[in-house]
């Protein structure tokens, strides 16, 4: 006898028993009782074998109840017999994530995708499968699908933007590896320091940049902004004029003069300069209001505001350009939309292009352009170059949306502050970590993460405060522990640090390292040398840049071993080069130990 159940399934057997099988799986499904329903969707598999949506949802009980392994066979048995269901596609892709077996995920995500096109959750998976092979490209072009199916995902946004800091990492790797000598490394380096307004060491770099025959445009330009945020005017007008003299038509230049006319006084000659510029370029002066605005005094900032406003009243001006400078988000939401459709968009690819998109604020064009010039190895570095430069502030605009689109959860900001202190955005993190502290006051992650921030950013005073303020609710927490013995040790109060180092040491093994060095340094500045040199030696597999080893051999020194001195000297002089590589490919101020200097 054949019966049509309520599925819609036909059946010739047991159809009162199969359809209390479904029943009952579905019950226990609803109430979250996964383990049950599994059960319950394993027996009715047992009575229609040939129903795939059955084994499709086998797999998604075992799926829900980490038994991985079971939900990928009940997944291909589904797929088997209809290739089609998109199910067992997307959650077969996913289980595989999750197994970390990521090429064999790629091809069920992308079927999966075909399938259903606006499932958020397929493209962010696909992408997290192509990070975990390490194609960061890839990886982003699925995060960015997801973006544009569910625009209002939060989660999309800040992934897209991880995925394009990868994207930065993975580009930077490249430039280190086949163009270490170049002068897109030096400069990129330069750019890197000028954005954490380390301004000395940003000077230096691009004077030493500017020696090389082959740099980016623009170099001149940067750098005479840089010795604007330093005072020196006289030196910045010269380095902008020499942009102009290589390069009439830079913009850059142009705005960097008019900031110096703020600096000078002549206030509505830097208004006619800038005027002109919003006239050949809406995007270039929206792009680059924070590099023109960063230091200026208060009083010079309201004077140009003064002379906008003027303007405006007077109908010399547009709304677009004087909202620009107001920061007004509504109205520049529009007018850069605006501004990046009346950019033009070339097939052809040359270097102009590139920075031409990039300085007018087109990142995704700018970004593709870059991609196609680094294909030729003639113009590889300079199209790594841009490409990094665009991938970062892609970076940054993706996760500034994700922190705005769900503000309300502690979790994301932890999230964001952790991202931007591992990548030393300092000012960032600690923004990230006092929004998740307003939402959850007694948050340790976010309390432990804003006292790193703020001691990496040598906010000594406020990170104690942070500390302590942590330690009430978590006394014995090793980490908050190890971060306040690190704390005391740089206010140069060793005593102090060491019960706090000592309550640390069983710590995240991660961390261990860092501690024992910690330690080492609390007995060399209180005379206990040889307990020094024990800590240190415990340390030695935390020395990325040399300092330990150098700390060692000095103490090595100390008590007449100088053999041992020897070594350690020239193990820490490798490792001090190796260690400034690695801080050009990650663009980032390489942190060195007093005793260092």
């Amino acid at each position: 006898m054949l019966c049509l159940t309520s599925s819609g399934w036909l059946l010739s057997q047991q159809p009162d028993a199969f359809e209390s099988l479904l029943a009952s799986a579905q019950q226990a499904q609803a109430r979250s009782d996964f383990a049950s329903a599994a059960d319950f969707y394993k027996q009715a598999v047992a009575i229609h074998p040939e129903i795939p949506e059955l084994k499709a949802n086998l797999g998604l009980m075992y799926y829900q109840t980490g038994r991985d392994e079971q939900a990928a066979d009940a997944f291909q048995q589904a797929i088997r017999q209809k290739p089609a269901l998109f199910v067992p596609n997307m959650f077969l892709g996913l289980d595989y994530v999750r197994l970390k077996r990521y090429k064999e995920a790629i091809p069920y995500l992308k079927r999966a995708a075909l399938l259903k096109p606006t499932d958020v959750q397929t493209h962010l998976g696909l992408g997290e499968a192509y990070a975990g092979t390490g194609d960061a490209r890839l990886a982003t072009v699925s995060y960015l699908q997801a973006t544009r199916v569910a625009p209002e995902n939060a989660d999309a946004w800040y992934h897209l933007g991880v995925s394009y800091l990868e994207h930065v990492e993975a580009d930077a790797r490249i430039l280190l590896t086949r163009h270490k000598d170049s002068g897109y490394v030096r400069v990129l380096v330069a750019d890197n320091l000028a954005d954490q307004h380390a301004f000395p060491a940003a000077a230096e770099a691009y004077k030493n940049a500017l020696l090389l025959t082959s740099v980016p445009v623009g170099i001149h330009a940067s750098y005479g902004f840089v010795l604007i945020y330093q005072h020196d005017l006289q030196a910045a007008e010269r380095e902008l004029n020499a942009e102009l003299k290589e390069n009439p038509g830079s913009l850059l230049a142009k705005l960097g003069l008019a900031r110096l006319q703020i600096e000078q006084g002549v206030t509505e000659e830097a208004a006619n300069r800038i005027q002109e510029i919003w006239k050949t370029d809406r995007g270039f002066l929206r792009a680059n209001i924070a590099k023109f605005e960063a230091g200026m005094e208060q009083s010079r900032r309201s004077e140009l505001q003064r002379v906008l406003d003027g303007r405006e009243a007077a109908g010399e001006l547009s709304p677009g350009f004087v909202a620009a400078f107001r920061g007004d988000s509504v109205s520049d939401s529009h007018d850069r939309a605006d501004s990046i459709k009346d950019t033009p968009r070339s097939n052809s690819v040359t270097a102009a292009g590139a920075s031409h998109l990039y300085a007018s604020g087109n990142y995704p064009q700018a970004l593709a352009a870059a991609q196609k010039l680094a294909l030729s190895a003639a113009t590889e570095a300079e199209g790594l170059y841009w490409e990094t430069k665009s991938a970062q502030k892609l970076a940054t605009e993706a996760l500034g949306r994700a922190s705005e689109m769900d503000s309300g959860s502690p979790k994301l900001h932890v999230l964001l502050g952790d991202l931007y202190r591992q990548r030393q955005f300092f000012p960032d993190a600690e923004q990230e970590y006092r929004k998740a502290l307003a939402l959850a006051p007694n948050d340790t992650g976010a309390l432990f993460g804003l006292s790193l921030a703020l001691l990496a950013d040598n906010q000594l005073d406020q990170a104690f405060d942070v500390a302590q303020t942590a330690l009430k609710n978590n006394a014995d927490d090793p980490e908050l522990n190890a971060v306040m013995g690190e704390i005391l040790c740089a206010r140069d109060d060793y005593p102090g640090a060491e019960p706090f180092l000592k309550k640390s040491l069983n710590t995240k093994p991660e961390y261990v390292s860092h501690v024992h060095a910690l330690l080492g340094s609390v007995y060399a500045k209180t005379n206990r040398t040889q307990e020094a040199i024990r800590e240190l030696k415990l340390a030695l597999a935390d020395d990325k840049d040399g300092h330990i080893h150098y700390q060692l051999a000095r103490l090595y020194l100390k008590v007449g071993d100088r053999d041992a001195a020897k070594q350690a000297f020239e193990i820490s002089n490798r490792l001090r080069s190796e260690g400034l590589n690695r801080a050009a490919v990650a663009m980032q101020q390489t942190s060195v130990d007093k005793d260092w200097q």
